[in-house]
């Protein structure tokens, strides 16, 4: 069974209209329908996402973290 995706709007009286080029007359097709939901979360700005993650890796040498990381996972 091929995969086909493509965004449509359902009309009033509950029809969807498939794209020209899809050849789907009088054959058995699964339908999934998902209702997209936009969600709009505000975007932080360069101040608030460096107060956030400022500081983060503060006295943490790289190269031992990594160092350890390789260690530990070539026991």
């Amino acid at each position: 069974m091929e995969a086909y995706k493509f965004k449509a709007k359902v009309s009033e009286n509950g029809t969807i209209i498939v794209p020209e080029g899809f050849d789907v007359k009088n054959k058995e097709v699964e339908v999934i329908i998902l209702d997209e939901v936009i969600q709009h979360t505000p975007k932080k700005s360069m101040k608030e996402f460096l107060d956030k993650f400022s500081g983060v890796l503060e006295g943490i040498d790289p190269d031992k973290a990594k160092y350890d990381y390789l260690m530990d996972k070539h026991k």
